[in-house]
């Protein structure tokens, strides 16, 4: 048994939540004797479980040196190479359950698999892109511009952009002037932006995303309108409630942190980070209060909701520069890639579509590395023709 044997992930997973047999004991002792290799790496998921216990290995994900606990190598043919993956070793620990993940740590060295590719077109991880279109309907571009740049949005009302950020807290026109005057900021697939309203909200926009917001929001509250997926880190203020409205739901806020994504096929997903918040179908009256650590999840054809306790940090960690995914069917990972890597996804079979994958990557890397890392665990090939990849088992 070598280092890429799938199976070896399953007995270590056994040998980890003592549900191991003592057939799968010899196997994973024979494993262990083979190499001192296979040793080490089994006290590292030992040492990371211990820590994941004591606190949220989550919350390292976006620190270098976390990532690099991870990185492996092996021997073959006396050659060094870096391994792409780790085989469902490392663990997390959910109480009351123990479950054990699988980690990929894809490194800056290129040692990839060949993908198939027809023609040629450069693939590249999405960016600092956004259009910013005012009330009067004036179209501003706000791709890759460096240092600062004001942008005047009324007559008399001038904003900052800086990178991908965008601001909106130094505005010197009086409330009357600017209060209805609405902006739109739209982000194209390959796109993301980083936006702060009037009253210090911050919104984190992801890929095919678009937010329709005041200049400065009136006394009574403060209501944005969201298309695609964004993050919120809500300015408190008890006097006025925080609105987000979608074409289905409305979430009521006074302060606190949430991520509302309604590009998941059927579904509207609101998963609350920090405080309270109400939820309800757009034109209803009652509304659900969620509670930090749940995901509201809204089905547009039955037009109700399912609210459950998870692990928020799979559902926000594409803000920090990172891809999550929890045992998700390929036809959910490829859509989520191609609104960030802009492109177009074909299924030569249904049946691949509903293939699942577990791992977190980084989401600035090529797209072929992460297609590399998913080949070698559920075993589909993809073709890259143009900006369109081809998925076939």
């Amino acid at each position: 048994m070598d280092l890429y044997d799938e199976n070896i992930a399953r007995l270590i997973r056994h040998s980890l939540i003592g549900e191991l047999s003592e057939q799968e004991r010899g196997k994973l002792e024979a494993w262990l004797r083979d190499s001192e290799e296979h040793q080490v790496l089994f006290e590292k998921i030992k040492k990371e479980i211990r820590i994941s216990s004591e606190s949220s290995l989550f919350r390292s994900l976006n620190d270098e040196v976390a990532w690099q606990k991870f990185k492996i190598t092996t021997r073959e043919r006396k050659r060094r190479v870096y391994v792409r993956r780790i085989l469902t070793y490392a663990a997390v620990i959910v109480l009351p359950l123990a479950v054990v993940t699988v980690f990929l740590f894809l490194n800056r060295e290129k040692n990839t698999l060949p993908i198939a590719s027809e023609r040629v077109v450069k693939i590249t991880p999405g960016g600092p892109r956004a259009v910013l279109i005012t009330a009067d309907q004036t179209v501003h571009e706000l791709n890759g511009v460096q240092g600062q740049r004001e942008i005047e949005v009324e007559k008399g009302v001038v904003i900052k952009q800086g990178g991908a950020n965008l601001e909106y807290d130094s505005l010197v026109a009086p409330v009357q002037e600017v209060a209805l005057a609405m902006n739109t900021l739209k982000i194209p697939r390959g796109g993301e932006f980083r936006l702060k309203l009037s009253d210090g909200t911050n919104v984190y926009l992801n890929s095919a995303s678009e937010l329709k917001y005041p200049v400065r929001f009136d006394e009574k509250e403060r209501k944005v309108y969201l298309s695609g997926e964004a993050y919120f880190e809500v300015t408190k203020d008890s006097d006025r409630p925080f609105y987000v409205v979608t074409e289905e739901v409305q979430v009521r806020v006074y302060g606190t942190e949430f991520n509302v994504n309604t590009h998941q096929p059927g579904k509207v997903h609101t998963v609350l980070v920090d405080g309270k918040v109400g939820i309800k179908k757009r034109g209803m009256t009652g509304e659900i209060t969620m509670k930090p650590g749940e995901l509201a999840s809204f089905d547009r054809n039955a037009g109700t909701f399912e609210v459950k306790e998870v692990d928020v940090r799979q559902y926000v960690v594409w803000k920090d520069g990172y891809f999550t995914f929890e045992n998700e069917s390929l036809e959910q990972i490829l859509n989520t890639l191609s609104l960030w890597y802009d492109v177009d996804v074909f299924f030569q079979s249904e049946s691949a579509k509903q293939l699942v994958f577990t791992g977190y990557m980084k989401r600035y890397n090529d797209i072929s590395e992460i297609l590399n890392a998913i080949t070698e665990v559920v075993g589909v090939n993809f073709t890259i023709n143009g900006k369109t990849i081809i998925v076939s088992k």
